[in-house]
């Protein structure tokens, strides 16, 4: 199966749930993942409006920090999107699988996958200033979390993200990605993915294995280009023929 392709709710903050579903659906993508809590357009309508419009939701992200002593268990009680069956995407502190912060990073673990069904729904992304690969890595064979790989990111936090990815592939089953320079990623402004080196991003989203969606989480100007790479990248499966009725009209 090929993973849906769309775009993340960062790329267009400003455009409310049809209006995001109308980009995703005439850029060619079909999916979304979205952001509680930023100020983001889409979540006056919320979940259900986007999906009346068209768009599939692959995930939504929250700002729970995991084994941030700030971040609760009972403060998942005031989060407003997660739902049961939908992956909830959050941050993993550095040193939030220490023996001192291990019983935080659980107890918050429980109470999102009460809210989603799974601890496996629990998707903790790859980013600058949180957990490092390793850790990364021994969070979810411990807790049962998952990984979304954001390709900026995951650069940031290790200087080989080709391996990285394949370290992390049987976790991984969301991907974002951006166009960035590969060489400076830490002080790097998003370009489109076609100017920057795409071999580079396709070699990481090949080591992370087979994915369930790949979504656009950029502020270049070129989201309808970068949707028809990964297109290129990712060609929708053929449809099957529709089986032809034998039955004699009445």
């Amino acid at each position: 199966m090929k993973p849906l392709i769309g775009i993340s709710s960062g790329s267009a903050p400003r455009l409310d749930a049809g209006a995001l579903a109308g980009l995703v659906l005439s850029s060619g993508g079909t999916a979304v993942d979205v952001r509680e809590g930023k100020g983001h357009a889409w979540e006056a309508g919320g979940l259900d409006a986007l999906r009346t419009a068209g768009a599939e939701v692959c995930f939504v992200g929250v700002s729970t920090v995991l084994g941030a002593a700030e971040h609760p268990p009972a403060s998942v009680d005031g989060l407003r999107m997660p739902e049961r069956g939908l992956p909830v995407k959050v941050f993993a502190a550095a040193g939030c699988t220490a023996p001192d912060r291990f019983a935080l990073t659980l107890a918050q673990i429980a109470a999102l996958a009460a809210r989603v069904g799974d601890a496996s729904l629990v998707l903790v992304e790859t980013h600058h200033g949180y957990a490092p690969v390793a850790e990364l890595d021994e969070l979810c064979r411990r807790a049962g979390t998952s990984v979304l790989l954001d390709t900026m990111g995951l650069s940031r936090i290790d200087g080989d993200p080709v391996a990285a990815a394949a370290r992390l592939a049987r976790w991984i089953p969301y991907a974002q990605v951006k166009g960035f320079d590969w060489d400076e990623p830490a002080t790097s402004r998003h370009r489109p993915l076609a100017a920057a080196r795409p071999e580079l991003t396709r070699k990481v989203l090949d080591a992370a294995g087979e994915l369930r969606a790949v979504t656009v989480e950029s502020k270049a100007p070129s989201l309808t280009e970068d949707i028809a790479l990964l297109r290129e990248w990712y060609p929708p499966d053929p449809r099957l023929p529709q089986a032809v009725s034998e039955e004699i009209p009445s």
